[in-house]
């Protein structure tokens, strides 16, 4: 399991296999939204201070509470990053197959100052 704490540009991070994959279509009003290879994950705006990003092994990651996200993303070269929309790498890991369970839990429904991500 691995944290960073930082202010992303335009308060939103990708979760993905690797720079290149697409971002999903974002939906108006809603904090996470899901491509076939990426998730996109809002978080703290950025100007109001920094957001906690945790990544590693769903079971590593212990969170008392449901995900706000459960679902799968195409992982090929069996990477899993949380970057930026300036292609800033905020975490990395590896993973196990070509398609992976992704879990995001956050602390706040809007504005979340903490954001879990647990593969696996």
């Amino acid at each position: 399991m691995n944290s960073v704490i930082f202010s992303p540009s335009n308060s939103i991070v990708f979760i993905s296999d690797n720079l290149q994959s697409p971002a999903p279509e974002h939906r108006y009003g809603e904090l996470i939204s899901r491509g076939e290879f990426c998730v996109s994950v809002g978080c703290y705006p950025e100007i109001d201070g920094p957001t906690e990003f945790v990544l590693g092994k769903a079971a590593d990651v212990v969170v008392d509470a449901q995900p706000s996200f459960d679902g799968t993303i195409e992982t090929p070269t069996r990477s899993l990053i949380i970057a930026t929309v300036l292609d800033e790498v905020l975490l990395a890991g590896k993973v196990i197959d070509p398609k992976t369970r992704i879990r995001v839990w956050v602390d706040h429904p809007r504005w979340p100052q903490r954001v879990v991500v647990g593969w696996g």
